[in-house]
């Protein structure tokens, strides 16, 4: 995705934003230069939480940025900006007796990008600068305080804090009323900016906690906001993930009694955004009275892919048995890539490729049959942007998988030729043998004649034929023809005598099967 210019679109939406009537003026020069010089101004006041992996900065009115170290690219836009259209806003809907001073205003700040809500912004007040050592003790906390509404309106006390290692931070904002009861809304909105690109999917998990937020579709990296659970904290009332600049459409005209956020999760790429609101302090039991205070949290999560697991990594299972190999993809804060595509190959004597989808959990099972007997490699890789071609930022693992051949083949033998040697009507011995996979057949034939009644000949002869070896193929009929010296033909014509027949079959693995049948023939007359 392009990334997005500070440029006035053209078009239906051009009219809405910070700058309205100016760009519905089309002074665009001027729309550009207040842009300009907000912005460079911000930045100069923008307080760092200078942490690893990630540094957070904060603005007079609480905007928020973070850069995660080694990339020059913020996670929200712009990204190039230490001032991100991320925060908190406020809303006091008319009707519902609220101080003329606030009713129908939504108090925040303006975007950087085109499309922003047309907002009250906030009035700055004081930037504390960052203490704390980073460590779970002491986190490294930065304090901000603005104000809506004037002297007479609500104080908002913005605290963000910081623990090196973590792929989050958190953020908490104290509201204390200045003046007469209020009732309102407290909502949080962030315009995503992941690794250089706004373009990616809604993602929701249902928790607890919840968190709603979305992903880059080329890269997988994700961020967004965890619900906070706490004494004194309220739950959210809805959530959404959605396109820019639809989230900052809803925050503009959210001063109403009904809910800003539909529950909602975007499904197919767009330049991905996500809010949530607080809708308790609405209600009349909820109203915030002169000197009340209400607190929100969330946590605001940045994550990039986390290396993809195959278990087991190495398995071994007899010839024909599956080997059942399970991924599990999610990111370093544990979201799993619930619907992105794994695509894997299997490499060896097995081979074969395919693509699943990641269930909910984030897992997909990959089966080598194992139909062949030796090594095979599996590898796997998460096919965010689903164009099949595995880009470097995609995970990608590897298991190993050995299939041993421990089971006999499995053969059957026919013994056929009831007449055999000699000529004319004389048929030879035939030995067909069918096996369920390649294999190597050893035939050997004894042949018995019966004693004679006289004295001189009263025990039975056993003579051995010469064997017979054949490589034979899967499932292929092969006919081993046993031949009769001729000399046994001349000495024993027209005798009836017991072919012993011994098959031997050898796979590649070694394994063998030794197969015996018995049938009665005659031999031939020499003619």
């Amino acid at each position: 995705m392009r990334p997005r210019s500070s440029v006035v679109p053209a078009g239906p939406s051009a009219g809405r934003g910070p700058f309205g009537a100016l760009r519905r003026a089309g002074v665009l020069t001027a729309l550009l230069v207040a842009v300009l010089s907000t912005t460079l101004a911000e930045q100069a006041v923008a307080v760092p939480l200078s942490g690893a992996p990630l540094t957070v900065h904060v603005g007079p009115k609480g905007q928020l940025q973070a850069f995660r170290a080694g990339s020059a690219n913020g996670i929200f836009y712009d990204s190039t900006s230490l001032i991100g259209d991320a925060g908190f806003f406020l809303a006091f809907p008319t009707g519902v007796g609220n101080p003329a001073g606030l009713a129908g205003n939504v108090y925040g700040f303006q975007t950087t990008a085109p499309g922003g809500p047309s907002v009250v912004e906030y009035t700055d007040g004081t930037q504390g600068a960052t203490t704390g050592s980073g460590t779970a003790a002491d986190p490294l906390k930065q304090i901000t305080v603005y104000t809506a509404g004037g002297a007479g309106g609500v104080r908002v006390t913005q605290t963000t804090t910081y623990v090196n290692g973590s792929q989050q931070f958190r953020v908490r904002w104290d509201v204390h009323n200045l003046g007469a009861t209020v009732r309102f809304k407290a909502l949080a909105a962030a315009d995503f900016y992941f690794e250089g690109d706004d373009r990616g999917t809604g993602v929701f998990t249902q928790g607890p906690p919840r968190f709603i937020g979305g992903t880059n579709s080329d890269s997988g990296n994700s961020g967004g906001f965890e619900e906070v659970a706490g004494t004194g904290l309220l739950p959210w009332s809805q959530y959404q993930a959605l396109a820019y600049p639809d989230v900052w459409d809803k925050i503009e005209t959210s001063d109403s009694t009904t809910p800003t956020f539909d529950n909602s999760v975007l499904p197919t790429p767009a330049e991905n955004a996500a809010g949530v609101d607080w809708d308790q302090k609405l209600t009349p039991a909820g109203a915030l009275p002169n000197l009340g205070d209400q607190s929100f949290e969330l946590l605001v999560r940045n994550a990039v892919p986390a290396a993809l697991r195959l278990e087991p990594s190495n398995a071994g299972a007899p010839r024909g048995v599956p080997i059942r190999i399970t991924a599990f993809a999610a990111d370093t804060n544990g979201t799993p890539y619930a619907g992105s595509i794994l695509r894997y190959s299997i490499l060896g004597v097995n081979p074969g490729s395919g693509a699943l989808t990641l269930a909910p959990n984030g897992t997909a099972t990959i089966t080598d049959p194992g139909n062949v007997a030796g090594g095979d490699t599996v590898v796997a890789f998460v096919d965010f942007n689903r164009d099949g071609v595995r880009q470097p930022v995609e995970p990608q693992a590897s298991a190993l998988a050995r299939f041993v051949d421990n089971i006999p083949p499995s053969c059957t033998v026919k013994v056929s030729g009831s007449k055999v040697g000699g000529s004319g009507s004389g048929k030879p011995l035939v030995i067909s043998v069918n096996c369920n996979e390649p294999a190597s057949v050893r035939v050997g034939t004894v042949l018995t004649v019966p004693g004679s009644a006289s004295a001189r000949v009263s025990a039975s002869r056993k003579i051995r034929l010469k064997s017979v070896t054949k490589v034979v193929g899967a499932g292929q009929k092969v006919p081993l023809k046993i031949k009769i010296p001729r000399k046994v033909r001349r000495k024993y014509a027209g005798k009836r005598v017991s072919a012993r027949v011994t098959v031997k079959v050898t796979d590649a693995s070694k394994n063998t099967k030794t197969i015996k049948r018995t049938k009665k023939i005659r031999l031939r007359k020499l003619k």
